[in-house]
Order: structure tokens, then C-alpha cells, then sequence
């Protein structure tokens, strides 16, 4: 009888540590199916406004967090749908955006080789401007040789310019003046040159009166 009574028992623990390893069993599987599962993100406890609430607020997985720290002034934005900077923006010379900018235009070239009809130098019209320049500076004047050369410079920047108002586009201009003592002798004065005849041209005009005459050559070479 006693054999048999431990016999009982012996097996009623054999029993019992089964239904034991098997709830033990049933509990590690779940804990190992929690573990695959991925932790979704910790909810906050802190409100918006920095101070720490009871219960969860509303961030989640899907949702933003609040920061504790103080809220981003809004953008605001223009009519065109812009973001508005705050800082004026400047161009590398330091004006405004704002302001035209001037862009220089380059032309381009022709390729013309001659001036047309009505830019060609005219000789006739030239000469006639050079005497009247040459008589309304010299006349009254007495013959100085200091003075004289100041005369000669003066009037050949004045004629030049002249020239340049009457509109002669591309030609390049030399203007030679000189003044001399006039004692009834006699002068030859000539020059010789190496151009296009068909576009090239010269003028010269004489002054003479009192002590002292003047000659004005104004050659003219076309720019091609």
C-alpha cells in the first residue's frame, strides 16, 4: 500500500510540473510575439503649453509631438503665394532689387566697308566752316610767335570738334593749323597722303591779313 500511495503521488507531480512547463511554455510564446511586434511611439504626457499633464496627450504614431519649447512666428506669405523675407535683399552693388538695372546694349557689327552717300566727308562744306573759324579768331590779331603757337593748337581742337558737329559717323580726323609771319613772301605748302580716294577726302583753308597768315588742313580717313 505504500508503494502504491508513492506511486500516486509520484505521478500526480509528474502531472503537475507539466501543466506548469506548459503554462510556462504558453507565456514565453506570447512574450516572443510581443517582441516581434514593433514598440509604437511613446505618447506624451507634456501639453503645449510646457506643463505636465495626467494622461496622454494627443501625439501618437501618426501625429507630431509638441515641443516644449516656444512656437515658430508663422511665415507670412505675399499675394503671388511668396514667402515675404524679412531681409531686403541688394544686388552685388548694393541697390535694390527693386531699382532698373542699365545694361549696355553692344551693337553689332555692319560689316560695311565704304560710308553711304550722305556719310561721305564732304570737302566743300568742311572748308568753308574752316575760313570762317580762321577769320573770327585771327582777325584784329598781331603776329606773336608765343601767342601764335597757342593760336595754332587752340584752333585745331576747334575746328575738329566742328567738324565732328557736322556728322561724318566713322572717319578719322587730323587737323593740322599753322600760323606764320607775313612779310609779303613767298610759301609752298603741300602734303602728300596714302588712302582710298573713294572714301578719304581732305580740306584746307587760308587766312591772310596784317602780319600774319594761317593755313588749316583737315584730313579725313574713313574707319573701316
Amino acid at each position: 500500500m505504500l508503494c502504491k500511495f508513492n506511486l500516486i503521488n509520484w505521478i500526480n507531480l509528474k502531472t503537475a510540473d507539466r501543466i506548469e512547463m506548459a503554462s510556462l511554455t504558453v507565456e514565453a510564446l506570447k512574450q516572443h510575439q510581443n517582441d516581434d511586434i514593433p514598440k509604437s511611439r511613446k505618447l506624451s504626457t507634456a501639453h503645449r503649453d510646457g506643463s505636465d499633464g495626467i494622461g496622454p496627450s494627443i501625439s501618437g504614431p501618426s501625429l507630431r509631438r509638441y515641443s516644449r519649447l516656444e512656437p515658430r512666428p508663422s511665415v507670412q506669405y505675399g499675394a503671388s503665394g511668396r514667402r515675404m523675407s524679412q531681409v531686403s535683399r541688394t544686388s552685388i552693388s548694393g541697390t535694390s532689387l527693386g531699382a532698373k538695372l542699365v545694361i549696355p546694349v553692344k551693337i553689332q557689327n555692319t560689316y560695311r566697308l565704304e560710308p553711304q552717300q550722305t556719310e561721305k566727308f564732304n570737302a566743300e562744306s568742311v572748308q568753308k566752316m574752316m575760313t570762317g573759324v580762321l577769320s573770327s579768331y585771327l582777325d584784329g590779331e598781331v603776329y606773336d610767335q608765343k601767342l601764335c603757337a597757342k593760336h595754332s593748337q587752340e584752333l585745331s581742337d576747334v575746328i575738329k570738334k566742328r567738324v565732328k558737329e557736322l556728322g561724318f559717323p566713322r572717319y578719322k580726323l587730323v587737323c593740322n593749323v599753322m600760323i606764320g609771319q607775313n612779310s609779303n613772301q613767298g610759301l609752298h605748302y603741300s602734303s602728300r597722303c596714302l588712302w582710298n580716294k573713294e572714301t578719304d577726302n581732305y580740306a584746307e583753308a587760308t587766312y591772310s591779313k596784317g602780319s600774319l597768315f594761317a593755313v588749316a588742313t583737315m584730313f579725313a580717313t574713313y574707319f573701316e
